[in-house]
């Protein structure tokens, strides 16, 4: 038999997991976008190239990061619903 408290908090906890992947993916993204722009106001030399991808793919790392945390929250939001409709 199906807990409605149990399952209620696995739900919280997960949709808490995925607002905390959301919350530091952004702040990658954020750090990630200030070594961009350190890297582009920086003499051009041999190492700029590498000084410029490094947070481009740190980017895009975390902006894939941030798409799975949004799901993980939508799954855990469409959870509580059905719990919802069944306890009801």
């Amino acid at each position: 038999m199906l807990n409605p408290s149990t399952n209620t908090t696995n739900t919280s906890s997960v949709l808490q997991q995925g607002l905390n992947g959301i919350k530091a993916s952004t702040r990658g993204m954020q750090e990630a976008a200030t070594d961009l722009v350190r890297a582009g106001t920086v003499e051009q030399t041999s190492t700029t190239t590498m000084d410029i991808v490094e947070p481009s793919v740190e980017i895009i790392k975390q902006d894939h990061i941030f798409d799975a945390s949004a799901n993980v929250v939508k799954v855990a939001d469409k959870m509580m619903g059905t719990m919802i409709d069944v306890m009801s």
